[in-house]
């Protein structure tokens, strides 16, 4: 390929790239769910989480609390949010005609509504019993809430349902407005709307930051702040400031080992040029594919200055010492040994890809598009963009003098290290234990972590991540069958409530059978309130209340805590809700799954089956790792002949060494230990391929150029065990300390090809 084709392809993506960030088609994703798998095989199940978290989209709940005049300081935070951020939609007040509204939406149900303990006292009591309840209900108005005359509803049936639903939830309209009742005094309750997705990293930002300066309005109040938009905008913000620490520094460390070894300052700017084209390619190729962008990506991509910085380095260490007029040889010497180093981390970044995890599939193409972008510009224009010589520099100098000294491993010396590896590995693996939680992985701001629990234990919100699926082959059945699963959550310990769309909507067989029930008691009854009045009552009427359905109730305000639980009718045919829990106790986890028969009605947990997936994903990479290491075994021996087990055994040695480190320092082993080896065995093995190129130990090339590499690679993945993300953090120590132990023991593994007498 002509260097100026190559030129022309990166000048065409970059002003693709350009193009589509100026017309907003560059989207950058910071939900972290969006990293896991989706389950290919319960779509209904992805379509249920998918619906739950859409119902909290954009949503950010606060409750504020002040010692002196908490409506005040409400207000206060309020204004102040509304001028910050004038577009937010601010719920905390509701007006007599709202609550009004809410109660005459039931209204037509009158005597079709029961309760469980109605229902039972209805089909047990006396004729007597129930008529003096009647009697109570229209000389004694108070009370329970009561929608229209005393004769539509003389035993107040609705008026006990609607008591029952608003028990439900500990927020009550007072005073007008929203309040959740405390003994230390009342809370007020504001609900704030972005009306935007709740990855907009823009409006993200501008809502905590209005939310900021409503905290600092009040601060004689408690305010506790919780919602996906401030959980998107903590990793957004942790995910862009690890992204300029890791590529400032890789970039900072790159540049100055460039010096020290080089003196010069094209290399440093043909690097720089590397890089850049790799980034350029690793994010079209990227936005190509799965058209976003997540930061996880970008942070794990910022290390990707690092890796391909090892292509220079190796063509200007394999100058060092040699005329400027050899440089097209040497690059043309030089390329098999680079184009294996590529394909063995190549194929590292391969099996990356083959996880189920959207995630690693994304870090994967962009890390091996970028790689092989920047060793095309290197191959391709390094040596036309620089004639200089590249002489010896102290610390080339110092290394080739470290070079020709590090020891052999012979016989002896072998065994010994041998045992002592042995000994680590077999210390780490009494030590070692496997912890695939996923709650392992989480990196919310504690602060905000603390808001999320206390809102959710004060407001007593069911879990979005256990809930049971429910599916029928029509509306009534699946109502019907929600019925017959709350009868038997009923009888449970362990679970503290439920939220069903059938608590609002019971099916329409209960309905009639409820109405019958209760005209019928009342046909009973209605003599007796009649001669304890000493005048005949007024008849009701003989029209049986309408049926209440799914949507006209959706349609309604009333649903809008519940409607995301009703996901209507599947492509399967089948008709399927969410029926969500509170109070959930670890001991009654497989009570509930085994209420599931994994058809009808299907238990999900999605912290248990995340957890599950990556433990048989650790284990099937292992598999991976052991097929990866016969394959690489086999490349080395086709290029490398007898001396292939000097290239990989180094490595093998690190990565297991890295594990064993893990271990031993507390860590439990993850699904990401496991890829950082894998990518290990990609990039470890370039040393001794690099070495053994040229064993000389009076030629110090090779040794820079492995040194080089192996240092810029470890300032990108080892800065990596800094990230605030606990999956980074784990991969970033894993593979730093191997890429450090694989520098370190391939030179043993080296014979000397130097004659004798030197």
């Amino acid at each position: 390929m002509a260097p100026w084709l190559w030129a022309l392809a990166l000048l065409l993506t970059a002003a693709a790239l350009t193009l589509a960030a100026v017309t907003g088609r560059v989207r950058i994703n910071t939900d972290v769910l969006a990293m896991l798998p989706k389950d290919e095989r319960r779509p209904e199940v992805e379509q249920a989480l998918a619906a739950l978290a859409k119902a909290g989209e954009g949503r950010v709940i606060v409750l504020l609390r002040a010692q002196a005049d908490s409506e005040a300081a409400m207000d206060r935070f309020i204004a102040r949010l509304q001028a910050d951020a004038p577009g937010l939609a601010v719920r905390h007040r509701v007006s007599d005609a709202q609550q009004a509204d809410w109660l005459g939406f039931f209204a037509p149900q009158r005597g079709a509504l029961l309760t469980d303990a109605q229902r039972a006292q209805l089909q047990a009591a006396a004729p007597e019993p129930l008529a003096q309840q009647a009697l109570q209900g229209l000389m004694q108005p108070m009370g329970l809430p009561r929608v229209g005359r005393w004769i539509d509803d003389p035993f107040n049936t609705l008026g006990t349902w609607l008591a029952e639903r608003a028990q439900g939830s500990k927020v009550r309209a007072l005073g007008g407005r929203l309040r959740l009742a405390d003994a230390q005094g009342d809370w007020m309750l504001a609900l704030i709307d972005s009306g935007a997705s709740a990855f907009a990293l823009k409006d993200n930002e501008r809502i905590a930051g209005a939310l900021a300066h409503a905290r600092a309005a009040v601060p004689e109040a408690q305010v506790l702040a919780a919602g996906v938009p401030l959980h998107a905008h903590a990793a957004a913000t942790q995910a862009q400031r690890e992204m300029h620490v890791i590529g400032a520094g890789s970039l900072v460390g790159v540049f100055a080992l460039s010096w020290l070894a080089f003196a010069r300052i094209r290399p440093r700017l043909l690097v720089l040029l590397s890089v850049g084209s790799g980034l350029l390619v690793a994010i079209a190729a990227t936005l190509a594919v799965f058209g976003e962008l997540h930061l996880i990506t970008l942070v794990f991509g910022a290390s990707l200055v690092g890796v391909a910085e090892n292509y220079a380095s190796s063509h200007y260490a394999s100058r060092i010492g040699q005329p400027p007029a050899a440089r097209f040889a040497l690059m043309r010497e030089q390329l098999p040994t680079m184009v294996l180093a590529l394909s063995t981390t190549l194929a590292g970044y391969a099996l990356l890809a083959t996880t189920p995890f959207p995630g690693l599939q994304q870090v994967a193409l962009f890390s091996a598009a970028g790689l092989t972008a920047a060793f095309v510009s290197t191959w391709l224009w390094f040596p036309h963009l620089d004639a200089g010589s590249v002489p010896e520099r102290p610390l080339t100098r110092a290394l080739g003098r470290a070079w020709q000294r590090w020891p052999q491993l012979g016989r002896r010396s072998g065994a010994i290290t041998g045992l002592a590896v042995a000994v680590v590995l077999a210390a780490a693996a009494w030590r070692g234990r496997a912890n695939d939680d996923i709650r392992l992985l989480q990196n919310t701001p504690p602060a905000l972590m603390q808001d999320q629990i206390d809102i959710g234990r004060r407001l007593d919100l069911p879990s979005p991540a256990q809930f049971f699926l429910l599916s029928a082959a029509s509306e009534a059945q699946l109502l019907a069958r929600e019925e017959a699963l709350k009868a038997r959550l009923a009888v449970m310990n362990g679970v503290a409530g439920w939220q069903a769309v059938s608590d609002w909507v019971p099916s329409p067989t209960r309905q009639l059978e409820d109405a019958k029930l209760v005209a019928g008691r009342w046909a009973e009854a209605a003599p007796l309130v009649a001669a304890q009045l000493g005048q005949p009552v007024p008849q009701r009427e003989a029209v049986a209340p309408p049926l209440l359905t799914v949507d006209a109730w959706r349609a309604a305000p009333v649903s809008e805590a519940a409607r995301h639980q009703w996901l209507g009718r599947g492509a399967d045919g089948q008709w399927h809700s969410v029926l969500m829990l509170r109070g959930v106790s670890r001991d009654a986890l497989p009570q509930l799954a085994a209420l599931a028969d994994d058809t009808a009605v299907r238990w999900v947990d999605k912290v248990a089956d995340v957890s599950e997936l990556l433990a048989r994903q650790r284990v099937r990479m292992l598999g991976v790792l052991a097929i990866a290491v016969v394959a690489v075994a086999a490349l080395l021996a086709w290029r490398l002949r007898a001396a292939w087990w000097r290239a990989l055994v180094p490595t093998l040695l690190a990565g297991a060494l890295a594990l064993a480190a893990t271990a031993l320092a507390g860590q439990p082993w993850q699904l990401f230990h496991v890829l950082a080896l894998l990518l290990l065995l990609g990039v470890g093995v370039d040393y001794g391929i690099f070495l053994l190129a040229q064993p000389s130990r009076r030629d110090l090339r090779g040794f820079v150029s492995i040194t080089l590499a192996a240092a810029s690679t470890w300032l990108a993945f080892g800065l990596l065990a800094l990230s605030g993300t606990p999956a980074l953090r784990a991969f970033g120590f894993t593979l730093g300390l191997g890429i450090a132990l694989a520098w370190f023991l391939t030179p043993f593994f080296v014979p000397d090809h130097d004659p004798p007498n030197h």
